[in-house]
């Protein structure tokens, strides 16, 4: 049971790339474009016979295109591998444009154009393509790493109110039983021993659930020291041996050395043609009556 881009393992765990970087790649990437433009033209300066203006227009559109892109990189957070492959690939790729700008209307040599043009943007493209790739894998972990946390509680990983109740009302059409479970005197745990204490109480009863429960069964936080739990199942029978398998594990928990853990369960079957929201005041009202008769106890609301 259980700004930009969010940084996730090679991704989840993985830090940015650092504003230092980025600004040793900006610098690079502005003096190489420069250089290029201008050690071409000091070296070759003929000028072509025919200059063709829709070929410059469109060069200088795709090295547009790509200078934005390399800007909207040094502008994303993400992480610093994907970040290098992304800077790097653009990089490359805009130094292979640069020289196919510069043939539009400037003598050019072939082997400029056989080894240095076709050879910088192919390069370029391949890195910038692994780079992507690496970009959308963060993505996609960070987008499942978010929805889980959406859905577990923070502090016992349990599923959280908000899921809880999602589920049920994506399922409540199903044979299906509720219970609630209740923490006892878990306001004086806190008061007597401290809160990291009653913390982790809740951790070790959840991590026993969770361990022991059958997989079927959804078990959920609900509010402080409270939990619910969708079973499914309508038979009476094995919903009460499934909420005396709670009291057990509870008592299973150590407050202290020689301090058990106690809880107290309320449920409720699902009639025919009930809402959730009946099925769950049923259960609400076992548990009160559980609570009021002492306690550590399990009690069921026909």
């Amino acid at each position: 049971m259980k700004k930009t881009m969010i940084p996730v393992e090679g991704g989840v765990n993985s830090p940015p790339a650092s504003k230092r970087l980025k600004q040793c790649f900006i610098s690079l990437f502005i003096i190489t474009l420069l250089g290029v433009v201008v050690g071409y033209l000091s070296i070759y300066n003929h000028l072509e016979a025919d200059i063709y203006i829709n070929g410059v227009l469109s060069d200088v559109i795709n090295l547009f295109i790509l200078i934005f892109i390399f800007s909207f990189v040094q502008t994303s957070a993400v992480v610093k591998v994907s970040y290098l492959f992304l800077s790097s690939g653009i990089f490359l790729w805009s130094v292979g444009l640069t020289f196919d700008f510069l043939d539009e209307f400037v003598y050019q040599p072939k082997w400029i154009g056989i080894y240095v043009e076709d050879m910088f943007r192919t390069i370029g493209m391949l890195i910038t393509g692994a780079g992507l790739f690496l970009a959308l894998s963060d993505l996609s972990k960070a987008h499942k790493k978010l929805a889980d946390e959406l859905k577990t509680d923070v502090l016992t990983k349990a599923y959280n109110r908000r899921y809880f109740y999602h589920f049920m009302q994506q399922n409540q059409i199903k044979k299906h039983s509720l219970a609630i479970v209740d923490i006892d005197h878990f306001k004086a745990i806190n008061d007597q021993y401290g809160h990291d204490v009653g913390d982790q109480v809740l951790i070790d009863f959840v991590d026993r659930c969770q361990q022991k429960l059958d997989p079927a069964i959804l078990f959920a936080r609900i509010g402080g020291e409270e939990f619910a739990l969708y079973i499914p199942t309508d038979d009476v029978l094995q919903l009460r041996k499934i909420c005396e398998q709670l009291l057990c594990l509870a008592s299973n928990v150590m407050v202290t050395p020689n301090k058990a853990l106690s809880v107290s369960v309320g449920s409720a079957i699902k009639r025919h043609a009930e809402t959730f929201g009946c099925t769950m005041k049923r259960a609400d009202q076992a548990l009160y009556k559980a609570k009021n008769e002492g306690r550590g106890r399990y009690n069921h609301t026909p």
